[in-house]
């Protein structure tokens, strides 16, 4: 029953002034505290700020004394070893008085302070370098120099203690005045709360007598709204047991039969059950449905599409709905069906998947006028869940048959790529034997002729007889080289840990006649780590490397060759951030240098950048090298100029003998 116009105005009235005043309160409570909070975070942001200063400064000294006791330890010993705290803190040292001034720029007295700390650091640091030299020429460091320098840190160490001691005392006191605001901020919220408890309390006191007359009329609201409300929650909690049943089902018959039985408990009903149409074939099927015994008509039953209705009722895509299935004239065999099972209402629900028409989902019932409105609208709901799951399974049944096609030419084509390159590498390597016969006996033959007949031959005819040796000879080194290539592409390399040093002196006494003959200076660090790899194919890339800087020099120019390593830490992957180490070997040349954009493609076979009558060469050697070096799980690259010569590189593994 509604209220009067007078009382409900009146009622109106009330609630608005009992709501106006509390909220105003709040509103002043609510400021009152968020003033106070901003005050207390800033000051705790203070505090904040205090703790990185004086953390700052900790790791300022801390490096400083690290530099201080590399330095001192290397005196005392001449250990290069005692000198690593020094070397390590150097670099870093500058950047944290960078961040220490930072932090303090705000604060003029401990900028003046951290001005004169680092003016002292920069005069202890100036005699650091010396006193090193000093020490590794074996010359003796005097006591005045050492009482000196701890004079310094002594006063580096004060001005330190002074900064970090001011910076807890601006700590302390902003700490006591984040006390303060928080005493201030709860005291003033529970004042301010206790005032509006007692306002709201003698506003709910006074508005209960006006709540108790209309407390009949607002109950009986209220039991409809309930009934409504628990009409709507079991509704939906019972959809989204459907949902999830379509979700986890297994196979897309169960899923449908789930679901359907989860709708018969919603919506009384004796049998439902989905169907497909196919348009192309005229046919519709029963795929599944749930029912109290059998299932009428079965599932997997085939029909023709006008069983079920005409086509041009079906293509409209409308629900249909039969109160009594008896009085209907002419109904398609499906309803003839319904009825002899003795069910006298149905409701069919077009499915559809982007406005095209799949199928439909049909319920029957054995009462007349059985579906109401709200019943059209949960079918239709679990209809259009349906048929995305059916159009999802259809659309991942097609995904898994592309897939396992995919699969399998995949397959096919490794296996024929297999089959190919074995048969190319078989080849090339038979060919190249082959070859090498009639080269033997070429060259045996060229000899003989240039022994026995050169007397009788004038300047020309020697010179052709030269020239055919010598192609031989390329000829010969050219399939040495591919068969070095197709070797090192098709042996299986057991990789383990080798000496960068033998290797070194393999590939040395490999070249030693040449070194001799072109005079070459070869300089080698003292000391090289191990790597992982294959000491043959390893020996054979360094003597290229070593052979191609030899070789492409300038005419008159002695060859120089700079051999060194270093140790880099590099991350294998994304997935996998830890870094690993791994050995860089450099030979580095006073050659003719290689232009910028070919430094890639010196590395492929057959690539020259230079005349075979200038710098002679297969065009196969840096080739032999990135192969070498892939296989054995590397990397090789170049940097280089003209007329600079070059600096080729070399990646493997660190051997790890731990």
């Amino acid at each position: 029953m509604a209220l009067p116009n007078i009382a409900r105005i009146n009622l109106k009235r009330r609630l608005t002034n009992a709501i106006a005043l509390p909220i105003g309160l709040m509103l002043l409570l609510t400021g009152a505290t968020l003033w106070q909070i901003t005050r207390l975070v800033s000051t705790i942001k203070w505090v904040d700020h205090t703790d990185l200063v004086i953390a700052q400064a900790n790791y300022t000294q801390r490096l400083l004394v690290d530099m201080e006791t590399g330095i001192r330890g290397y005196l005392l010993s001449g250990e290069l070893e005692f000198l690593e705290p020094y070397q390590q803190a150097s670099p870093r040292i500058n950047p944290a008085f960078n961040r220490l001034a930072d932090l303090v720029a705000d604060n003029h007295q401990q900028t003046q302070n951290l001005t004169h700390l680092r003016s002292h650091y920069e005069i202890w640091k100036t005699s650091a370098p010396s006193l090193i030299a000093s020490r590794q020429r074996g010359e003796p460091i005097s006591i005045m120099a050492l009482s000196t320098r701890k004079q310094q840190m002594d006063a580096i160490r004060t001005h330190i203690t002074q900064f970090i001691h001011l910076e807890e005392s601006l700590r302390n006191a902003r700490t006591d005045a984040v006390r303060q605001t928080t005493r201030i901020v709860i005291g003033t919220s529970i004042g301010l709360t206790l005032v509006l408890g007692s306002i709201l309390a003698y506003l709910i006191r006074r508005e209960i007598l006006l709540v108790s007359r209309t407390y009949e009329q607002a109950l009986t609201v209220a039991h409809q709204q309930t009934d409504i409300s628990q009409r709507s929650a079991e509704r939906l909690a019972e959809l989204h047991k459907i949902d999830q049943a379509i979700l986890s089902a297994q196979s897309l018959e169960y899923m449908i039969r789930v679901a359907l039985s989860r709708l018969r408990q919603i919506i009384p009903s004796q049998q439902a059950f989905v169907i497909l149409f196919d348009f192309q074939t005229g046919k519709g099927q029963v795929l599944a449905g749930s029912a109290d015994g059998e299932l009428k008509p079965p599932e997997g039953t085939t029909l023709a599409i006008e069983d079920f209705a005409p086509p041009e009722v079906l293509q409209q895509g409308l629900t249909r709905y039969v109160e009594d299935l008896t009085i209907v004239e002419q109904c398609p065999p499906i309803l003839d069906r319904l009825l002899t099972t003795g069910n006298l209402s149905c409701i069919t629900v077009p499915m559809k998947v982007e406005q095209t028409l799949i199928g439909e989902l049909n319920l029957a019932a054995t009462q007349r006028a059985a579906f109401d409105g709200e019943t059209h609208e949960i079918v239709q709901e679990v209809a259009d869940q349906l048929a995305i799951a059916i159009h999802q399974s259809h659309l991942r049944e097609q995904l898994q048959r592309y897939t396992a096609e995919l699969e399998q030419r995949v397959i096919e084509r490794t296996a024929q790529l297999q089959d190919a390159y074995t048969e190319l590498e078989s080849f090339s390597y038979s060919t190249a034997h082959d070859l090498r016969t009639p080269l033997v006996g070429l060259q045996g033959l060229t000899q003989a002729f240039l022994e026995d007949y050169s007397h009788v031959l004038d300047t020309y005819g020697q010179e052709y007889i030269h020239r055919i040796y010598d192609t031989a000879h390329h000829m010969d080194e050219l399939i040495d080289d591919l068969l070095k290539y197709s070797r090192i592409s098709r042996i299986e390399l057991k990789l383990e840990a080798i000496d960068l040093n033998v290797v070194i002196s393999a590939a040395l006494n490999q070249l030693k006649a040449k070194i001799q003959q072109q005079q070459a200076n070869i300089t080698i660090e003292a000391q090289m780590p191990s790597v992982i790899g294959h000491q043959t194919t390893l020996v054979q890339v360094i003597a290229n490397l070593l052979s191609n800087g030899i070789k492409f020099v300038k005419p008159g120019l002695q060859p120089q060759i700079h051999i060194w390593a270093e140790e880099i830490s590099l991350q294998l992957s994304e997935v996998s951030p830890q870094a690993h180490q791994w050995v860089r070997l450099w030979v580095e040349d006073n050659g003719i240098g290689i232009p910028a954009e070919y430094t890639d493609r010196i590395f492929r076979v057959f690539e020259r950048l230079n005349g075979a009558e200038t710098y002679p060469g297969t065009g196969i050697g840096l080739a032999i090298v990135r192969k070498g070096i892939e296989r054995m799980g590397g990397q090789v690259g170049v940097e280089s100029h003209v007329n600079q010569g070059s600096r080729f590189w070399l990646e493997l593994p660190k051997a790890n003998f731990n």
